[in-house]
């Protein structure tokens, strides 16, 4: 028989990944990497790992054609793919990087819009959308760009598009959401009776009670208690109750949203029921509702916000019913004056209510001690409000060296960034604040971008009350660079302004963008022992780059021997993990060889 030519097998590797037989695939492609150095093999071998579950090894082989191939859409778009599966925040920035380098990426476009989408980045995911829908002109797309568009408050745009001429779209759940965000109740009623026909989606008729609710507001109660004759739908009856309390027809609500408890029990459901009672007047059930309800959510595990609401309302409730006094000592022998972060925030909620700003002062501390972030946020919110700007800056300053979640940063940024008051006030915050958003600044989405273009407008101005006109200008230029599109609270014409003032008062032209720069040389390599001090490494992972780093090249067998173990390969896999994750290149793998995988220090 004669051997099948290279070519052809490297054809066999691929239609074997399109037959879904990736483990079969993968080990053709490792036979074939022994003697050749294909970049599509590679690219290959790497996504059928990706396909066969092996994350780790193929983040590996991804990250090192990433330093490869810099200029591969494909090894971008799935070394995303790999990191998003691992809750990895780099994942956004590799979807970006795939779809800069080829905005015809369907599939790299697709993943990022589901990404931006999950984060709840509506605004970054429009244009991706917009993008997607003009290529492919798909249905799914559409419906993704109709939601989005609806949810970013351009309803009528979604409109628009689903009434295009040559659109050609079915009727769908998201062009009747945009028909009732953009006020067409009629419209959205008429379709989704036409959809609920189709389907029978409980989801569908949902939409076309709420539109319904809208458009004909006296039939409405008729139409739900109608449909729920048939049908016991736990949130149809919620938007019954609502529907009801709204018109002041309390004592159906309560009836109603006791047959919903019937059915689904959850703590805000009850508090409902709290309400409405309070409402009628019962002031006897209401208040012993309220108490069980409070002992049974500290008792059992109880979303943080549905607790905050739950102590909310009832301390509303007994400050109308009895004293401050005897409110006070109600509220502070139900609710513990323990490390429950959200009863001391609600207890220094109620004194700060009552006017005793020295005792909500003492608890929004003991919140912040309990727990910095959650519990720090507020009481630099409440330090704000006392002009104590020292201390709040001080606070805000310690959360924001601590968080370390993008999350948890964003929600640092949105307080720092929302402070009223001249810039100067808190300079070293707005300074950190931008330091720490630039460090992520690839991972960020438009909310975080649109608080650090905020922190440079800040900077901005601080720096023209001082009369740096270069600072000013240089804020400015950056402000308008991070600027995301959609942008909600801080416009480019607040940049143009500021620049303006700046060019009116210069007495001389001061250059920012061509300004002459002095850059040190640095050796970006760096001592073994403090790579293993940063990265935290195992004995194993230093005994690996010890040796990497004496002799240059290593292949598996020799580091077999050296560590006495077999589990060289994961070993491995790890550290370089490690040390992406650091943003330090320190190992590259170079093939496969008779002794196994083949590994080179690099050490940069």
């Amino acid at each position: 028989m004669i051997p099948a030519t290279a070519d052809n097998q490297n054809k066999d590797a691929f239609r074997l990944f399109n037959e879904g037989r990736y483990r079969e695939s993968l080990a053709l492609c490792y036979r074939l990497l022994e003697t050749t150095r294909d970049p599509a093999l590679e690219v290959l071998a790497a996504t059928n790992l990706f396909s066969l579950g092996k994350t780790e090894d193929a983040e590996v082989y991804f990250r090192d054609l990433a330093r490869k191939m810099p200029e591969s859409s494909h090894v971008h778009s799935y070394l995303a793919k790999v990191l998003e599966q691992r809750g990895d925040d780099g994942a956004i920035a590799e979807y970006a990087a795939a779809v800069r380098l080829d905005p015809d990426n369907q599939d790299a476009l697709r993943s990022y819009a589901a990404s931006l989408i999950a984060r709840k980045d509506d605004r970054g995911a429009l244009p991706v959308l917009k993008r997607l829908y003009a290529l492919g002109k798909r249905p799914d797309d559409c419906r993704h760009l109709t939601a989005a568009l609806t949810r970013t408050g351009r309803a009528e745009e979604a409109c628009a598009l689903y009434q295009s001429p040559g659109a050609g779209l079915t009727k769908s759940r998201e062009y009747i959401g945009a028909l009732c965000a953009a006020a067409r109740y009629h419209d959205a009623a008429d379709e989704a009776q036409v959809l609920c026909d189709e389907t029978n989606d409980p989801a569908i008729h949902r939409l076309y009670l709420a539109a319904l609710a809208r458009a004909d507001a006296a039939g409405a109660p008729g139409a739900y208690a109608s449909f729920l004759k048939e049908k016991s739908d736990p949130l149809i009856y919620l938007d019954y109750t609502l529907i009801l309390q709204e018109r002041g027809e309390y004592l159906r609500a309560l009836a109603t949203v006791k047959k919903l408890i019937a059915i689904d029990g959850r703590p805000e459901y009850r508090l409902i029921a709290c309400e409405l009672s309070a409402a009628l007047g019962d002031h006897a059930n209401a208040l012993l509702a309220y108490e069980n309800l409070i002992r049974e959510a500290l008792d059992a595990p109880c979303p943080p916000e549905t607790l905050r609401q739950i102590l909310r309302s009832y301390s509303g409730y007994i400050r109308t019913q009895f004293p401050p006094g005897e409110a006070r000592a109600r509220f502070l022998a139900l609710v513990p004056s323990d490390t429950n972060v959200v009863s001391l925030l609600e207890t220094a909620q109620m004194y700060r209510e009552q006017g005793d700003t020295g005792e909500a002062r003492s608890w929004y501390y003991r919140a912040y001690r309990a727990d910095y972030l959650n519990g720090g946020l507020p009481y630099a919110e409440f330090l704000a409000s006392q002009e104590d700007d020292r201390e709040c800056e001080k606070v805000l300053l310690y959360i924001l060296a601590n968080v370390r979640k993008l999350t948890d940063l964003s929600r640092v940024a949105v307080a720092v960034t929302k402070k009223d008051g001249s810039p100067d006030r808190m300079r070293r915050l707005t300074g950190e604040l931008i330091r720490r958003l630039e460090e992520r600044r690839e991972m960020l989405g438009s909310a975080e971008r649109e608080c650090l273009a905020a922190a440079y407008l800040n900077a901005a101005a601080d720096a023209l009350s001082r009369e740096d006109y270069a600072a000013c200008m240089r804020n400015c230029l950056c402000g308008i660079d991070v600027l995301p599109a959609y942008s909600r609270d801080c416009r480019s014409d607040d940049f143009l302004i500021l620049i303006h003032r700046t060019k009116e008062q210069m007495l001389t032209d001061c250059p920012v963008v061509n300004a002459p720069r002095t850059e040190k040389k640095v050796d970006s390599r760096r001592p073994v022992q403090a790579l293993c001090d940063v990265m935290a490494l195992s004995e194993p992972e230093q005994k690996i780059l010890t040796f990497l780093a004496t002799h240059g090249r290593a292949s598996e067998t020799d580091l077999r021997r050296l560590l006495g173990s077999r589990r060289v390969a994961g070993i491995v896999n790890l550290l370089i993990r490690k040390a992406a994750a650091q943003g330090i290149m320190l190992i590259e793998k170079k093939g496969m060889s008779a002794e196994g995988e083949v590994y080179e220090y690099c050490g940069t």
